[in-house]
């Protein structure tokens, strides 16, 4: 069940288009019915009563599913518009329900006097999102069938508002998949012509809505779809950051593969590989176990007590991790993976660290608040440098990686050689 309310200025051309030929008067209240002569008289009679008003007539197309066709009786559809009328408040005036058969969706037609019986005017402003709520109301009330997606509908047969929502929509559906953030998304939309209008929490700076505009004609997210709620653009943008990682990640450890096949052939590399399978790591004095040094080369942190410190003054204990190219051990008091606020992100500890000894790290960050994450390229280009720079594609892609810069930082010794990984 879909209505459409339509304000107009005549009620000779109104009732001339719906009460054509074929057409079936199903109901008419206040009106003579001998000819449509007589109807249109009767309204334009009523209507000189109130000659200041501009658009007397009013117009309400109401069309039902195919798929309620069989339960679509003459009786059922005039109790049908009554209930419509009843609930939108237009009452106490002259009107004429008609039936068409001229295509596949049941559909009638209402043609009412906006100049009521007292001589008042019925309102019809800003009933677009009432005729939503009556409509939704009645189909759950008759069990009446939904429409089936908003892509069947005929765009060319619209007009506004619903012509502005469906322009908003097929434009969103376009330009969303190249959108990681609300900037890039009013970016391409602007390209369109839509307006956007973020909703922000009064307590915190934290968006949770967001409205469109076309052609004048606003609506909220989830009028224009649920999807487009801002909760369900906030995972769109993640997974859009998260695939062009993905993406970019795979081009740059390919390129890097190839790189490396290139440079060193591969029974050299597995004779390097074979000399130092047999050796356990030390750091700063206390000897590794295998299962220590599996987890530090995955990428994982490891807790060490009794090392030696460097100006040889007693011992001490840390969380131990490694940089992204494991060849760099770090320390940490508190566990590397819990998160601390740097810059403009909430950030690992780890990634804090590696960032301002001069790496270029892939950190692990908070997104949104709504305990999602994403996973920018963060460095800086000098270690005295404020800020940082981010990139969600890895900034030593395709050709040279960044030097590593020297730090105090303690390596990782080989037991039998002395070696720096």
């Amino acid at each position: 069940m879909i209505a459409k309310n339509i304000k107009g200025k005549s009620f000779k051309g109104c009732v001339s288009y719906v009460m054509h030929e074929g057409a079936t008067l199903l109901e008419a209240e206040g009106v003579w019915t001998e000819t449509k002569q007589d109807i249109i008289r009767s309204f334009a009679m009523q209507r000189s009563g109130r000659k200041e008003i501009k658009q007397p007539v009013g117009h309400i197309p109401i069309a039902f599913s195919p798929d309620d066709k069989d339960r679509m009786t003459d009786d059922f559809m005039t109790k049908l518009a009554k209930e419509y009328m009843e609930e939108m408040g237009i009452r106490n005036t002259q009107y004429i329900i008609i039936r068409h058969h001229n295509t596949e969706n049941p559909h009638l037609h209402i043609v009412y006097n906006r100049i009521n019986n007292d001589l008042k005017l019925i309102s019809v402003n800003h009933d677009y999102k009432r005729n939503i709520k009556v409509c939704k109301k009645l189909k759950d009330k008759y069990n009446l069938t939904y429409g089936k997606g908003k892509e069947k509908v005929k765009r060319d047969k619209l007009k506004n508002p619903d012509k502005a929502k469906y322009y908003i929509h097929d434009t969103l559906k376009s330009v969303l998949p190249v959108c990681k953030n609300p900037a890039d998304l009013r970016l391409n939309l602007e390209k369109f012509g839509i307006e956007i209008e973020y909703k922000w929490k009064r307590t915190v700076k934290e968006i949770e809505g967001v409205s469109f505009r076309y052609d004048g004609i606003a609506f909220k997210g989830s009028e224009v779809d649920r999807k487009f709620s801002f909760g369900n653009l906030k995972k769109e943008f993640l997974k859009n950051i998260l695939d062009e990682d993905r993406r970019m990640e795979e081009k740059y450890q390919k390129e890097r593969k190839d790189a490396e096949q290139k440079q060193q052939p591969t029974e050299q590399k597995a004779k390097q590989e074979a000399s130092t399978a047999n050796h356990s790591l030390v750091i700063l004095g206390v000897e590794l176990s295998a299962e220590q040094e599996k987890v530090l080369r995955n990428g994982g942190v490891i807790f060490l007590e009794n090392m030696n410190r460097n100006n040889g003054n007693g011992k001490f204990s840390s969380h131990i991790f490694l940089n992204d190219e494991k060849n760099k051990v770090f320390f940490s008091r508190e566990n590397p993976d819990s998160f601390v606020k740097y810059g403009q992100y909430e950030m690992r500890i780890r990634d804090k660290v590696l960032i301002e000894n001069g790496y270029v790290t892939k950190a692990k960050v908070k997104w949104w608040g709504g305990g999602s994450y994403a996973y920018p390229y963060l460095w800086k280009e000098n270690k005295t440098d404020s800020e940082y720079q981010e990139s969600f594609y890895d900034p030593r892609v395709p050709k040279v990686e960044k030097e590593e810069q020297k730090t105090k930082t303690p390596t990782i010794q080989k037991k039998t050689r002395g070696r720096k990984m």
